[in-house]
């Protein structure tokens, strides 16, 4: 009780000294269990207080929701070199990060499982500076070593003659899973998702052609440090290396210039491939040497343009710069920061666990999290369930009419059947996967290079295996969408509650926030990359021609929109695929609609904060607003705006709220205002 008392009077002298609450409050909170009504009105008022820190209320909101809503942020929660991106979804990681460092800091009991003991291995492993710094060089050159050696570190002991370019991209696949020239990935079929298929060619995780030139100096940094190459040889190694990756993303297409995915696939036989790219790119040969068998299925051909391009590399580029090229893909592993400061070494092992045991690491953090509320994921899954009745609405009211009867029955049936799972939720058979995984407490090096081995193997064993979504590609800090299984993802950081919402607050923004995020995911089986995936997530084109018509005549007027937006001074340049903001368009009206709808059948009274005036529906789309208050280092700000499929979040939030009629008429916004304009792009 006392700790409780203590905790609320320390956060209410953190108000009443104006420091920004949002993030204080959830940190002071999350650990604790207060259900008293005098913390139940601290907590709001801290909600209050953090909303308001970001606000500038001098302006107007019908004249710059984001002014408003977020005007002050970037004084509170400022961007910067070190930490060039802040906005709620770093917050939400911060906060996922420090209970993850608490968990991995328990001692181990007897009663933790063989895999948990794994994890807490790892992280221990990664905590002994003294003996990393000793091994870090020793243990990469090691490895190098095993494929020949490294060209740069070699010099005249490099030996030409036992170079192969293709064997070496299959060896590096087959033993560490290093995707080099060529990508390689095991999913769903495009026609049939209940088989397995190979997907070969272009490299996604390449650095997008507009800034690939700041690639090169991490890159220099690295073979410096990392192999003690001298500062002329780090410097022509890494311009050597970035000039293929130059070549390679001519032939890449931009995430931004993306097409809908039976645009960028075509299924054919490997012979097949070989009769366009070989012999020098022997694709048969590259397969069969990293399964160590002979595949005969046809494969998925993604980018015709990429393949091209990868051959005239294997043509034109001298073996020892191939090697050079190839081999670098095995240093980003071993580049780990080491620090002398043991909290910041807690926080750089502690997100390197999560990288390498993503999918046992959630599941860590879910456990923690819901039993410290275990209402959470019962709340997350009925609010789920009221977005699909709202969208369900939706598409049956007159708005949606153009899309036509048949059209309009494959849309309910597919969101029907489509579903949704919070990251971490689900307790697999963790031994079946890492049974055979050993972890020491002193060889980080080597517990790393044992589960890339690991890693590489399971996704050779794959191919033979039913479909599975695998969560865990990237890691996940905001919601998604994979059309191939028809489902929506939650990270687990999601999960905490009094970020985003809390049983306390007003239910808007609840609607408004974690309600708003699913439904963007949501309507993403919609947009025009994944509208022609059906339930089961088979790709067959189910809409009718007046439906694709009047879609497409829509996504134009997004398209126009867009384009005539500016940000950094400079207008946002035309991008054929509108996927983020169709999903944007469409989701401020799904979770609005749940929310008037729970409003009906609820009371007024508890949808206010305190020192606040704004009605309820001002809350939903205040605390929507909110989601997209960030501050962006300014020397990223012209490559953000030119390279990512998102448009900036300033953007953003003026495009979802000036297309939307129920914000101007919640904040009485005439027809013509800024955020009212007399013109509004509506998909359904």
């Amino acid at each position: 009780m006392r700790a409780t008392i203590f905790a609320s009077f320390s956060l209410l002298l953190l108000l009443l000294v104006a420091v920004p609450a949002v993030v204080y409050a959830a940190a002071i909170f999350e650990e604790l269990n207060i259900n008293t009504p005098l913390a139940h009105e601290i907590m709001r008022h801290a909600k209050a207080a953090g909303m308001k820190s970001f606000m500038n209320t001098s302006v107007a909101p019908c004249d710059d929701f984001y002014g408003y809503a977020c005007g002050r942020f970037n004084l509170i929660d400022a961007a910067t070199e070190e930490t060039y991106n802040k906005d709620i979804f770093q917050t939400l990681n911060e906060g996922y990060q420090r209970r993850l460092r608490q968990l991995l800091k328990e001692p181990k009991m007897s009663n933790d499982s063989p895999t948990e003991t794994r994890v807490k291995y790892f992280y221990e492993s990664c905590l002994n500076t003294t003996t990393l710094r000793l091994t870090q060089r020793p243990h990469l050159l090691s490895i190098l070593k095993e494929f020949g050696g490294l060209p740069a570190l070699e010099g005249s002991a490099w030996n030409e003659s036992m170079f192969d370019p293709i064997e070496m991209m299959a060896r590096l696949m087959n033993r560490y899973g290093k995707a080099t020239l060529l990508n390689v990935q095991v999913r769903p079929g495009l026609v049939n998702s209940q088989n397995n298929r190979l997907y070969l060619g272009q490299r996604d995780d390449l650095p997008s052609s507009k800034i690939i030139a700041f690639s090169q100096a991490v890159l220099k940094q690295k073979l410096g440090k990392l192999l003690g190459l001298s500062e002329k040889s780090a410097h022509e190694t890494a311009a050597e290396i970035n000039k293929i990756n130059v070549e390679l993303a001519r032939g890449k297409i931009e995430p931004r210039e993306e097409l809908p995915p039976d645009q960028m696939n075509r299924m054919r036989l490997l012979d097949d491939m070989n009769d366009s790219y070989g012999p020098i790119l022997n694709l048969t040969r590259f397969v069969q040497l990293w399964l160590k068998h002979d595949y005969q299925l046809p494969v998925y051909e993604y980018v015709n343009n990429y393949f091209w391009q990868v051959k005239k590399i294997l043509t034109q580029t001298p073996k020892r710069v191939l090697a050079n090229f190839m081999l670098s893909a095995l240093i980003t592993d071993y580049d780990l920061e080491l620090s002398d400061n043991q909290d910041k070494q807690d926080e750089v092992c502690a997100k390197q666990t999560t990288k390498l045991f993503k999918d046992f690491v959630d599941h860590m953090v879910y456990r923690s999290l819901e039993k410290q509320n275990p209402d959470i994921p019962g709340n997350m899954r009925q609010l789920w369930q009221e977005l699909k009745v709202a969208f369900s609405n939706i598409l049956l009211s007159p708005s949606s009419s153009w899309l036509g009867e048949q059209t309009r029955d494959e849309a309910l049936a597919k969101l029907k059947a489509m579903s949704f799972h919070i990251l971490g939720s689900e307790a697999p058979e963790f031994e079946n996967y890492y049974g055979g995984l050993v972890i020491s407490t002193d060889d980080y090096f080597g517990n790393v290079q044992r589960i890339l081995e690991l890693r590489a193997q399971r996704l050779r064993e794959s191919l033979q295996q039913t479909p599975s979504l695998n969560y865990y590609d990237e890691i996940n800090l905001s919601p998604t969408y994979e059309a191939d299984f028809n489902r929506v993802l939650i990270p687990t950081s999601f999960m905490q509650h009094r970020y985003f919402f809390d049983e306390v607050y007003p239910m808007a923004l609840k609607y408004g926030t974690v309600g708003f995020s699913m439904a963007h995911e949501m309507a993403h089986g919609f947009d025009d990359l994944s509208r022609t995936f059906d339930g089961q997530g088979n790709l067959r084109d189910w809409w009718d021609r007046n439906a694709t018509e009047q879609f497409e005549q829509r996504r134009q007027c997004l398209m126009d929109q867009f384009s005539g937006f500016t940000y950094n001074g400079e207008r946002l340049t035309k991008m054929q695929i509108q996927a983020e903001n169709i999903a944007d368009n469409v989701a401020i009206r799904i979770a609005h609609a749940a929310y008037l709808s729970w409003l009906e059948r609820s009371s007024l009274e508890a949808e206010k904060l305190p020192l606040m005036s704004h009605t309820p529906e001002q809350l939903f789309f205040l605390s929507l607003g909110q989601i997209w208050c960030s501050d962006l280092w300014a020397a990223l700000r012209h490559w953000v705006a030119i390279t990512d499929t998102h448009a900036p979040h300033k953007v953003r939030d003026y495009a979802i709220m000036a297309n939307s009629d129920g914000f101007a008429q919640a904040y009485n916004c005439q027809q013509g205002d800024h955020m009212n304009p007399i013109h509004k792009c509506v998909i359904f």
